[in-house]
């Protein structure tokens, strides 16, 4: 099996960091402003890890191609960017 690297290995790489950042308590990494919801930053980075690992996974089997397969994960992570950031401005704005 060859390894592929894709947009959502990397937000899957990335989130794990964050969590195991959390759990270990390093301050390098995203790391919330105080600590009574480390574990709600937790269950939302586990959260993301497992949704981007298994998406990745179905659009592995539906597109062959690795190109297409970049551009597709690229714009749903570039649209679920800016759906947060449109949803961070309008709820806490």
């Amino acid at each position: 099996m060859r390894i592929k690297l894709t947009p959502l290995n990397i937000v899957s790489a990335l989130s794990i960091m964050a969590v195991i950042s959390l759990i270990i308590d390093k301050r390098w990494l995203l790391v919330p402003a105080n600590d009574e919801f480390k574990g709600v930053f937790i269950a939302l980075g586990l959260m993301v890890f497992f949704v981007s690992f298994l998406s990745d996974q179905i659009f592995r089997k539906f597109i062959p191609s690795l190109a297409r397969l970049w551009l597709v994960q690229l714009v749903l992570v570039v649209l679920t960017a800016i759906f947060v950031l449109v949803l961070k401005i309008s709820v806490f704005g």
